[in-house]
């Protein structure tokens, strides 16, 4: 944890969706929104592959969890799984949302995103959707430049793994970051990281980018995208605009 949000704004309390928390709380409520993706490997030795971050958003009363194509690409879309229950269980989606290749999108980052929808009452998990990110379109980041941002993700150097104990551990980063820029390719921005610590990007790609904002009734938080890419201390990340058109076409 890179920064605590109460100290970074002065806010005593934060909104996230219609919820109300302790500004000492936010990051820890956020994390909660943030996934560890574990790929179903078939093989009975090494049975998990840990391909990077992915973040699961409830829009309305439909919940989906987003990552990125090159993250899973080897992997059937029923292979690619989320823990839940405290990391006690794994499962996966219904159906899966991308967009398909044309020639008005061949050379696109954005057609690299796509998301699984999840049903809750197909699963026996009590309160499934708390573990969604209440995306209110309110609340989403519009393009302000001077907006304060927070990264999440697990990046690949903080995870251990042994198979033999057995044991899996793996750790995420909560960051700072700052606007860099619009990229050249449609619905894709810049930031750079400005988080005290040191670690490298690779992990953070289906992470989510969010954007302290205010308003009559004090300080929230929205989304602002997803991450797709990154490298030396900085990140790209889908406008959540995108993000929006996708899952409304569900």
């Amino acid at each position: 944890m890179m920064r605590n949000i109460s100290g970074w704004i002065g806010a005593s309390a934060v909104r996230i969706g219609k919820l109300w928390v302790p500004g000492r709380r936010t990051e820890t409520v956020l994390a909660n929104y943030t996934k560890q993706t574990f790929c179903l490997t078939g093989h009975p030795q090494y049975p998990y592959s840990f391909l990077g971050s992915a973040t699961a958003l409830r829009l309305g009363d439909k919940c989906f969890v987003l990552w990125c194509r090159h993250q899973t690409r080897e992997y059937a879309p029923n292979d690619v799984t989320i823990p839940i229950e405290g990391g006690t269980i794994l499962v996966s989606g219904s159906r899966l949302l991308f967009v398909d290749d044309d020639e008005s999108n061949t050379d696109e980052e954005f057609k690299d995103l796509q998301a699984m929808e999840f049903v809750p009452e197909n699963y026996k998990s009590p309160n499934l959707e708390a573990v969604f990110f209440p995306l209110r379109e309110d609340d989403v980041w519009k393009g302000d430049p001077d907006a304060k941002f927070y990264l999440f993700g697990y990046p690949t150097e903080l995870r251990s793994v042994d198979y033999e104990l057995p044991h899996v551990h793996v750790g995420q980063v909560v960051t700072t970051g700052e606007y860099k820029g619009a990229s050249h390719a449609r619905y894709v921005h810049s930031l750079n990281i400005t988080g005290k610590g040191s670690f490298a990007q690779d992990g953070l790609s289906g992470g989510p980018v969010y954007h302290v904002a205010n308003d009559k009734d004090g300080f929230y938080i929205g989304l602002a995208g997803i991450m797709v890419r990154g490298g030396n201390q900085h990140v790209h990340f889908i406008d959540v605009r995108f993000v929006l058109s996708l899952l409304r076409s569900a």
